[in-house]
């Protein structure tokens, strides 16, 4: 394949009931309920994209989140990186070497998160606390505020990797991220460019690596990337090229 599309999904590809409109395509559905949703013209552009480039999805979903999106058959992909990179999909299926090397890396961590498991489920300010695929640690906040506060204080306690957004926080083993996902996936298909799309810091490490690299233009950096408004308009330029 000459070519490799690397995308975030949440907020960049696919988005909550919340910004649901009238023309919009559900692809998940979760307790029974309308959850995510592709805009019709994102469909119809994607569909097009991978007729002659790879589309990876990269997500921090977990398998099982991930497993819950129905896409169409016209944009379907065969390949998706899920768990912030430590599990790959092939055909839906966890392919167990990826898992294995990623084991290498977050083993020896897994004592650690269990830990912060443990003090923080009693902690009343979150509403979720939970190791996600046994690769990192996955914390909601009652408020942005808790949110901040408290992220700011685990990152001086550890040498984890702590991302927070809005009232998430992550706490990522150091290699566990999707720029070492990205690299992983060069190695199995050698595209000759790589283009790749995000809105969050999660992102961002696969978005250095990619010789494309497209951030939402909401989040704040210093340059790097070109930004974007609508994944459309990204999907139109990799279709140009």
């Amino acid at each position: 394949m000459k070519f490799l599309f690397a995308c975030d999904l949440d907020n960049t590809l696919i988005h909550s009931y919340k910004h649901k409109t009238d023309d919009d395509i559900c692809i998940e559905i979760y307790n029974g309920r309308e959850q995510s949703f592709i805009s019709r013209r994102t469909a119809e552009l994607l569909s097009g994209v991978v007729k002659k480039i790879l589309f990876v999805p990269v997500t921090t979903r977990s398998v099982e989140q991930y497993q819950r999106i129905h896409w169409t058959e016209k944009i379907k992909p065969e390949f998706a990186v899920v768990s912030n990179g430590a599990n790959f999909l092939r055909a839906g299926v966890v392919d167990k070497n990826w898992r294995r090397d990623s084991s290498e890396f977050i083993q020896p961590y897994l004592n650690e998160l269990r830990e912060r498991e443990k003090i923080f489920s009693r902690d009343l300010n979150l509403t979720v606390c939970r190791i996600v695929d046994e690769s990192f640690l996955f914390l909601k906040c009652s408020d942005e505020v808790r949110t901040h506060e408290l992220a700011e204080k685990i990152q001086k306690q550890t040498g984890l990797n702590v991302n927070y957004s809005g009232q998430k926080i992550y706490l990522f083993p150091p290699k566990l991220n999707k720029g070492a996902a990205l690299m992983r996936l060069k190695k199995i298909f050698t595209p000759q460019k790589i283009f790749a799309a995000g809105d969050s810091a999660t992102d961002l490490p696969m978005l250095d690596v990619a010789d494309f690299a497209y951030l939402q233009k909401n989040f704040p950096d210093n340059g790097r990337y070109k930004k974007f408004s609508g994944i459309e308009s990204v999907m139109e330029e990799i279709k140009s090229v």
